[in-house]
């Protein structure tokens, strides 16, 4: 039973939230009540993410106490928790919440450094040899957002049916006394660790090194990237980034940025500038946990070109496959709704390639269940990535991580500068003309308040034979758990002339996103275009 206004106001500790919650219920505000306490955050990706409030729809103190004592019933009372947090709105109290409920509930819970990014954290369950781990963020989510993310002892982000467990036993958790009965931390387990310096050598391990010292701009989006990145750039004799000021230092408002999410359009405005001021062609941002990045690189036409998260994967995939020995145990992996480049790039280069569902949950494990190998070797992630500029770069952080991909595309451009004098645009090029055109794009369509899970029904019962003028030669339906992939509300539409689109529902949002690609010559003008109305109309006419 979801808990009254009155209930919700003796539990909550946070006199900004109660004086929210007493507002409303001074005002008569139902509607506003209601929106609170009419449902509840739910796992979402890795965890529970949303705005900042009062009641069990909003992110507050009271819902991350409730997950923080269910995470310690599924773990059986036992075992160390790793807890990081960024620099967001309450995410330093909300680490301090979970650390506290979950030393009461048998956990010996080890807090990161205050600031730390996000694939610290998910180095740092494996490193310290947790049971699980806990990074508060909301990643690339407006100022006002905030969220858990929840990884299991491997180190990857939570899967089901562990993710529905602990959801399950948070929804019936009763409201947590607003004073914390306190266990007392045992003074036997480390209550506060740094695992900096093992995660720099993890991430750096494989870097190849050659070329000249090469200058870039940066920018960590008033985010956590900068301290670590610069370090890392130290190390391979890069020196420090050249920085957008105001852009530097970590701000829980984003006041000086157009969006900490780096995929919006005008995110790198800044970034551009900064690099036009330095004369440098790379400019380089990691979103405000760090576990993401983006890149803009000076092209043949004099302009900028910001790279789609499909070309920067295909560029480290030939990068880290050129410089990392091995044969088909090393395994390259990206989602099912990301380009096809990298796969062909990979099969090319004697490696083994994999699609998984969307998310780096799925990414990080592609090689933990391929079975035993004949030649005994084991199998080995080199490479993982999806489009939304998530990258995997070393198989010690078993998560998307913004700071070695930073690392790894500076080092790719010093090699290419040293080797023939080239640039990421012309690598790119060389890969297009040896495996062919592959252009990708995206589209959104808003639905209006109606369910996405509903919408997408409703084309599986009357599927598009043609977008546009090209017909559909084979569809997908990735509900039905397709070559043993988890069941997931995915359509992919193959189509007669090479070109795919893919169809999903947004997990928060009432919203349809469409993930197109183009393959090889096409003969009818602008083709993304067509199919970006395409998808339009089709979604449109539901």
């Amino acid at each position: 039973m979801s808990p009254t206004p009155q209930e919700w106001l003796a539990a909550d500790p946070d006199p900004v939230t109660r004086a929210e919650l007493e507002g409303l219920i001074e005002a008569g505000d139902q509607a506003g009540i209601d929106d609170r306490f009419g449902g509840r955050l739910t796992f979402g990706t890795a965890g529970i993410r949303g705005p900042m409030g009062a009641g069990p729809n909003r992110m507050n103190r009271v819902v991350v106490r409730q997950l923080a004592a269910a995470l310690a019933e599924w773990l059986g009372g036992a075992g160390g928790v790793v807890i990081g947090h960024d620099a967001r709105h309450n995410s330093d109290v909300f680490a301090a919440d979970i650390a506290e409920v979950l030393a009461a509930g048998g956990c010996w819970p080890v807090l990161l450094p205050p600031r730390s990014p996000t694939p610290v954290l998910a180095f740092a369950v494996t490193r310290l040899k947790c049971a699980a781990g806990v990074m508060v963020t909301a990643s690339h989510n407006p100022a006002g957002d905030n969220g858990l993310k929840v990884y299991l002892a491997d180190g990857a982000q939570i899967i089901p049916p562990h993710d529905q467990a602990i959801e399950a036993a948070m929804a019936a958790q009763s409201l947590p006394p607003r004073e914390l009965p306190s266990r007392g931390l045992d003074p036997e387990w480390p209550q506060s660790v740094t695992v900096l310096i093992p995660y720099l050598a993890a991430i750096l391990s494989n870097v190849t090194v050659r070329g000249p010292f090469h200058p870039l701009a940066y920018t960590p989006l008033q985010g956590v990237g900068l301290p670590i990145l610069t370090m890392a750039l130290e190390h391979i004799d890069n020196g420090k980034p050249f920085v957008v000021k105001d852009e530097a230092e970590p701000d829980p408002f984003f006041a000086n940025v157009v969006s900490p999410n780096p995929e919006h359009p005008d995110t790198l405005t800044k970034l551009i500038a900064r690099a036009n001021q330095i004369d440098t062609p790379l400019a380089l941002a990691t979103d405000p946990d760090a576990d993401r990045l983006a890149a803009a690189v000076w092209a043949y036409d004099n302009e900028w070109r910001i790279l789609t998260g499909d070309e920067i994967g295909a560029l480290l995939c030939d990068w880290l496959l050129t410089t990392t020995h091995g044969g088909t145990e090393r395994v390259v992996a990206n989602s099912i709704v990301s380009g096809r480049l990298v796969g062909r790039i990979a099969e090319a280069r004697g490696a083994t390639h994999v699609e998984t569902l969307t998310g780096f949950k799925w990414i990080a494990r592609a090689a933990d269940n391929l079975g035993p190998r004949p030649d005994g070797l084991d199998w080995r992630l080199v490479f993982g990535y999806e489009e939304a500029l998530g990258f995997a770069c070393n198989d010690a952080v078993r998560d998307k991580d913004g700071i070695s991909a930073a690392v790894q595309f500076v080092a790719m451009c010093r090699a290419l500068v040293i080797d023939d004098g080239s640039t990421p645009i012309q690598r790119l090029g060389e890969l297009m003309d040896e495996f062919g055109l592959h252009r990708t794009d995206q589209v959104t369509v808003d639905l209006d308040g109606r369910s996405g899970s509903a919408c997408m029904d409703l084309i599986r019962a009357a599927p598009p034979d043609r977008f546009g003028a090209i017909e559909v030669a084979r569809t997908t339906d990735f509900g039905e758990g397709v070559g043993g992939l988890y069941p997931a509300d995915v359509l992919r539409f193959d189509l007669a002339d090479g070109s795919r689109v893919s169809l999903r529902p947004s997990g928060t949002e009432p919203l349809i996103k469409g993930y197109i690609e183009v393959v090889g010559d096409v003969c009818y003008p602008d083709p993304l275009v067509r199919l970006r109305e395409a998808v339009a109309e089709l979604i449109g006419g539901l």
